[in-house]
């Protein structure tokens, strides 16, 4: 008769638990996905490129551009290795706000304090002339939860004492 009972009765408590307790790891990993992909903002295609400067007016350095549509975040880093020469020089910022890092003679860390407006470029530039053999090597970080689809990260400067190139 007890066996009869529970068939009538439909579905036991213990069935409704067991259900109920893998149904909590599926809900919540559904939730927690779309968190997880809205965490990371795309900032587009920003570009660091490398610049000669002109002779006798302004240094040799590199611009950093935000995309057209998003800033670039505070705290994008750019990080600049010299080569040929004891000392790369001392970094001037124009266009934004930026902390110039002296991490060696021949290296830098520019660090954006604020946010780079779409559209907007920033200067660093160096004491170094470009009647001096050297090259720069620069390559742009964005801060944790960002990323840069279609951007240009990577810039260099190269001077031979008589010619110079930059990308």
């Amino acid at each position: 008769m007890t066996e009869e009972i529970q068939k009538n009765k439909g579905v036991s408590r213990r069935t409704v638990v067991k259900g109920a307790a893998w149904s909590v790891p599926v809900i919540a990993a559904a939730v927690a996905t779309p968190l997880a992909a809205a965490s990371t903002v795309d900032v587009g295609a920003f570009s660091l490129d490398g610049t000669c400067g002109v002779l006798g007016v302004l240094g040799p350095g590199f611009t950093i551009q935000a995309g057209p549509t998003t800033p670039l975040p505070a705290g994008t880093t750019i990080t600049i290795t010299g080569g040929g020469v004891a000392n790369i020089g001392v970094f001037s910022i124009t266009g934004g706000t930026a902390n110039v890092n002296v991490l060696s003679p021949t290296s830098r860390s520019i660090v954006l304090t604020a946010p780079l407006a779409a559209g907007a470029t920033l200067a660093a530039r160096t004491t170094l002339s470009i009647s001096v053999a050297f090259t720069l090597n620069g390559a742009a970080t964005l801060p944790a939860g960002y990323t840069g689809t279609g951007g240009k990260s990577a810039g260099s400067v190269s001077s031979t004492l008589i010619l110079c190139s930059a990308t």
